[in-house]
């Protein structure tokens, strides 16, 4: 028996063909797959391309399970049955990418899972299914420590700082740069360069994509020792922290897997000067940081077959993964 393993993500797509006793067959890539952020149709088209990838030696699978966050509906289930078919894909199983997320890290069927990317949501994960979400309701409504949020008080400071209502921060030369502003022949320091920042600030912003503002977060880790990015990167801690705790019960330790870029690469990374300001975001609960779903897509495949995922079967799986998968660049 071949299975296939997909993570569909808003940025790409990832896959493996796994046989039944959990043994790497093939790896494949391919861009956006999640449908809210490419569309039914190109998502299900990047699915299908990267399953060919995976399959170029098996050639075949019979189950796929596709993990990914947002609404799974009918239409888009369609669509990927259909592109699997030409592989001989007989079931097709729609998994939440937090649950994923979690089996990436653990072979234990119980603890909480955490994903800090541009957007957050968090879960509580009892007897291998989801038991409770807390989150993932978007950069308008929540998200607080995601990508977003971080990179909108970065723009804010920036903003302030130039306006003279906060003293000055390391942020703004890194977020004008970043946002290819510049104060023309104006003295940047004097009062007219600072509103003509502002102004090209303020229109640069307006002009994106509201969640575009995710791609300032970064800057916020890369001035550790300025008090106004500590500030932020603290009040990001805290808020994941905060979203942890609201999934967790006394009655269940377990692990705590995280992933996205905020807490993995971000957060979890941060020089001894920042991190002891921080607020851990398990408490003391043991942290596993993951790439991604990918491999807790192939356990789920895995689990969905009737087979039992042991802790050895686990670290195989999880070596052969990351050892087929490119390196990020």
């Amino acid at each position: 028996m071949t299975l296939l393993a997909l993570d569909a993500g808003g940025t790409s797509t990832r896959a493996v063909a796994v046989t039944g006793a959990g043994e790497v067959l093939g790896y494949g890539r391919g861009p956006a797959g999640n449908p809210t952020a490419a569309g039914i149709v190109p998502a299900a088209d990047a699915i299908g391309g990267a399953a060919g990838a995976a399959l170029a030696v098996a050639g075949s699978a019979d189950v796929a399970v596709v993990a990914m966050a947002g609404e799974q509906t009918e239409t888009f289930r369609e669509e990927v049955t259909a592109r699997l078919a030409a592989y001989g894909v007989r079931r097709v199983v729609l998994d939440h990418d937090l649950l994923a997320l979690f089996c990436s890290g653990t072979p234990s069927p119980d603890g909480y899972a955490l994903i800090a990317g541009t957007g957050t949501v968090a879960a509580r994960v009892v007897d291998g299914e989801l038991d409770r979400v807390v989150g993932g309701r978007g950069w308008l409504l929540g998200d607080a420590g995601g990508g977003f949020w971080i990179g909108r008080e970065v723009a804010r400071a920036v903003v302030a700082a130039l306006d003279g209502q906060t003293g000055p921060t390391a942020l703004t030369p890194l977020v004008l740069d970043a946002l290819g502003v510049g104060t023309g022949s104006a003295d940047p320091d004097g009062a007219a360069g600072r509103a003509s920042a502002i102004r090209q600030v303020v229109s640069a912003v307006y002009a994106r994509r509201p969640v575009a503002l995710a791609e300032l977060a970064p800057l916020a880790f890369a001035v550790p020792d300025d008090p106004t990015a500590r500030a932020i990167v603290v009040a990001a801690s805290r808020a994941l922290a905060d979203l942890v705790d609201a999934v967790r019960v006394p009655e269940l330790e377990g692990p705590v897997v995280v992933g996205g870029s905020v807490v993995v690469r971000g957060i979890l990374a941060a020089p001894a000067s920042l991190a002891r300001d921080l607020v851990p975001p398990a408490g003391g609960a043991p942290v596993v940081a993951v790439p991604d779903g990918l491999v807790g897509a192939a356990v789920l495949a895995l689990r969905h077959t009737g087979a039992t995922v042991d802790a050895a079967t686990f670290v195989r799986l999880r070596d052969q993964v990351l050892a087929a998968a490119p390196a990020p660049v």
